[in-house]
């Protein structure tokens, strides 16, 4: 999967209980600058009961969020906006690429459970995750064909292309996550938060 680890694990993140961790690696698909976000949790942290929660809360927004136990420590936990992943993945080339990788290129909740079926299968993280999360489709590509290496810029995703792009969503994606935390630490609602984000962006 074309990401650095940085991307999905940051310092301090030993110190967040499970709903901060949805605040955290969730803030740019809820404020609406990114399709989907993966991270992963261990189990003995990970809520079942928060996790529902936070699913109707990402509902009333039209997002959609998956937990998948990979396992014994370890848990995926993906939220997604649906409409805009789908749009990536009808893509003609995406569609063809995924079709010789064997998927079900009937709609995005087949791709997802494959995906997740391959994650167990492969104990690994397959790089064709990185269309939902919005990594370029020429940068995906790429990293399956240099095998990880020889990027030119590794932010969220391993860049082969467009740097200045992926430096300036590097820079709004931490933004974000830096505003949301905060005003989560403030007592603030996802849908307070949601509006406030919204509100300022507008400005």
């Amino acid at each position: 999967m074309p990401y650095c680890r940085a991307a999905l694990f940051f310092s301090g993140i030993d110190n967040m209980n499970f709903n901060q961790m949805m605040i955290h690696f969730c803030a740019p698909t809820f404020c609406n600058i990114k399709p989907g976000n993966l991270f992963f949790v261990q189990n003995k942290i990970f809520s079942k009961s928060s996790f529902e929660a936070w699913k109707n809360d990402f509902l009333k927004l039209g997002l959609m969020i998956f937990s998948h136990k990979l396992s014994e420590t370890s848990t995926a936990v993906l939220v997604v906006n649906v409409p805009w992943a789908s749009k990536i993945l009808s893509n003609a080339f995406v569609k063809e690429y995924l079709a010789d990788k064997g998927y079900d290129e009937s709609d995005i909740f087949a791709f997802l459970k494959e995906l997740f079926s391959r994650m167990n299968q492969n104990r690994g993280f397959p790089h064709e995750v990185g269309f939902v999360l919005g990594y370029p489709v020429n940068d995906v590509i790429e990293f399956e064909s240099h095998k990880g290496h020889d990027c030119k810029f590794c932010g969220y995703w391993k860049t082969y292309s467009d740097v200045e792009t992926a430096r300036r969503c590097l820079c709004k994606y931490k933004a974000c996550m830096g505003m949301c935390e905060a005003w989560y630490g403030k007592g603030y609602s996802l849908s307070q938060i949601v509006a406030a984000y919204k509100k300022l962006s507008a400005a």
